[in-house]
């Protein structure tokens, strides 16, 4: 990386389900609270007969509006934050780094568990669950967020809209709604199967399983300048 590259200013964008939260918490919801047939679709995504963005969309549908607030309760008693989270978010205010959290999870249980962990002010990106006239859940966009067809939300167009505004971006994933994002990001952190992608696509890569060693990652990106 070049040295002029280096003086841009650092900007961490990081997934939640299983890279904030120690479990994908959204796999635990439609197990939990889905109508039948999520396993269905889910085979077929194991099979490649449709991606993450249709897996997920099949989903959704089969959760119901009645059903939301007993999955917000159970999300937040449950979600565990990995270790060392809350130091790392203190870390990059401190030093004016910014952060958004990007996510294909849904809106009510990422907002709830970082609202109830401390983290209500964290910027993030992720779709929102509504309802149909008969309760049946829908995955929409917020404006200013672009759907992506293969993942859900794009977490490439997050990267680029760093990039137009000067920053060297910073990414930290752990799945593979990651994969097409780690292609973009200067500096990519990971943990989990998207671990195993960097891998397999000889991606330059820092692994990590808890917060301190991506602070450790971030703190030295930002001395280097």
């Amino acid at each position: 990386m070049t040295s002029d590259r280096r003086k841009k200013p650092l900007a961490v964008l990081v997934d939640f389900d299983g890279t904030i939260t120690t479990v994908d918490i959204g796999n635990q919801v439609v197990i939990k609270f889905a109508k039948p047939g999520w396993e269905n679709a889910l085979l077929k995504f194991k099979n490649g007969e449709i991606n993450v963005r249709e897996l997920w969309s099949y989903e959704i549908g089969l959760l119901r509006k009645n059903r939301e607030s007993e999955a917000v309760t159970y999300c937040v008693n449950s979600a565990k934050i990995r270790q060392g989270f809350g130091e790392f978010v203190e870390y990059c205010d401190a030093q004016e780094i910014k952060i958004e959290v990007v996510s294909s999870g849904m809106n009510f249980y990422v907002d709830s568990i970082l609202e109830a962990n401390g983290f209500a002010e964290l910027p993030r990106a992720r779709p929102i669950v509504q309802y149909d006239r008969r309760g049946r859940g829908v995955m929409v966009m917020p404006d200013g967020i672009r759907d992506c067809n293969m993942t859900a939300l794009c977490k490439c167009d997050r990267i680029w809209k760093l990039r137009r505004e000067g920053h060297r971006v910073i990414f930290i994933g752990d799945g593979v709604s990651d994969q097409c994002a780690v292609s973009q990001a200067d500096i990519v952190v990971a943990t989990g199967s998207l671990l195993d992608i960097c891998i397999d696509k000889n991606i330059p890569h820092i692994p990590f399983e808890s917060f301190d060693e991506v602070l450790a990652t971030v703190s030295a990106e930002f001395n280097r300048r």
